[in-house]
């Protein structure tokens, strides 16, 4: 007796066209309104409404929720439940909070780096090096600048290899980059040219201790320029 086939149901796919869209959409408002806070354009202690930022993308409220979340999770915001989103106080009183454990992560990356790190990571560093130089050369636009600095510091992590040593570093450059912000308008920036270079030079030759010593040189030279910077403020 043959045995009947039985009927095999498939599982229903759901609507990638609309699933796409909405991810687009909350990471569009993410990442411009990250960016704002950054910049300043949304300052400290100010509301943030939903309903306003829907209405400048012309999407839905759903997803700029979800992208204030996103932001509230990193502590870019704090919402109060049935009252308002307000964008959470520039804590300049407390670098070493950030710049602390994000030079302790970056002298660790950059030590596994140069056990891994390839050509092919050495001559994107050396153009990620160029662009950084070229972007400085109009302070008067920091974010540029910003993205460029994340960007060449980016690559070494990358080098590493290590995905939770990024994602720290991902959420803390967030806080640094709002702090980084005024800094890097105002501040020449050639040390930091310097630094990049010599960073790829030891990486090149393979030495972990000579990089991790430039790595913390550079992060911590950074803060204590900034700790500066804010006493002028």
């Amino acid at each position: 007796m043959i045995e009947k086939e039985r009927e095999v149901l498939c599982m229903p796919l759901p609507n990638k066209e609309l699933a796409f869209e909405r991810t687009s959409a909350k990471q569009r408002v993410y990442e411009t309104v990250k960016d704002w806070i950054i910049e300043g354009q949304f300052k400290p202690g100010e509301k943030v409404s939903d309903i306003e930022i829907a209405d400048y993308f012309k999407v839905s409220r759903t997803p700029v929720r979800e992208a204030l979340q996103l932001l509230e999770a990193q502590k870019l915001v704090k919402s109060y439940p049935g009252k308002a989103t307000i964008v959470t106080e520039l804590e300049k009183d407390d670098i070493e909070k950030w710049y602390l454990p994000m030079a302790m992560l970056q002298q660790l990356a950059i030590t596994l780096a140069v056990e891994k790190i390839t050509p092919a990571h050495i001559n994107h560093l050396k153009k990620l090096s160029e662009v950084f130089k070229e972007c400085i050369k109009e302070q008067e636009k920091p974010m540029p600048i910003l993205k460029a600095d994340k960007a060449f510091h980016s690559c070494i992590l990358e080098a590493a290899g290590n995905e939770y040593i990024t994602d720290f570093c991902d959420v803390l450059w967030i806080h640094i980059q709002r702090l980084e912000y005024s800094f890097f308008r105002d501040t020449p920036l050639e040390a930091s040219v310097e630094e990049h270079e010599r960073m790829i030079k030891v990486l090149e030759m393979k030495d972990s201790y000579l990089a991790s010593v430039l790595a913390k040189e550079h992060w911590d030279r950074t803060a204590l320029s900034i700790r500066e910077l804010n006493k002028n403020v």
